[in-house]
């Protein structure tokens, strides 16, 4: 018995290891504006990513935390965007074609630097 107890505990521990932490809170998701009907769980849609942006405080620390949460982050420094990021702020474009991509927008949503995050649209 005491061996059963022992390894179920084992268990438990690397189960929850590999456990994500639950996104209940609303306010993150309230922030992120993107369409996400149609992209699939490689973060394609239609066969091709898509792309959002975000402003950032023009801090390099801000930007690396940032680039560590998502790694497929480009800095725009100089322009504002669609979403009119201000002079005393950088420009960040993502995309969705990464693993587990709405854990990383919610992430990404959930810093409280970070205002709204919107869909990028080429043009």
């Amino acid at each position: 018995m005491k061996n059963f107890i022992f390894f179920s505990g084992i268990i438990a521990i690397f189960a929850s290891c590999g456990a994500q932490p639950k996104r209940n809170d609303p306010a993150p998701w309230a922030k992120i504006h993107l369409n996400f009907k149609g992209i699939d769980a490689q973060g394609l849609k239609n066969g091709v990513a898509v792309n959002y942006e975000f402003c950032v405080p023009a801090e390099e620390k801000f930007y690396k935390a940032v680039h560590k949460i998502d790694p497929t982050i480009q800095l725009m420094k100089g322009s504002k965007g669609r979403i009119g990021c201000s002079d005393k702020e950088w420009l960040l474009v993502g995309s969705t074609q990464q693993k587990n991509y709405r854990t990383v927008l919610y992430d990404l949503a959930a810093l409280p630097y970070i205002a709204r995050i919107e869909e990028t649209f080429w043009e």
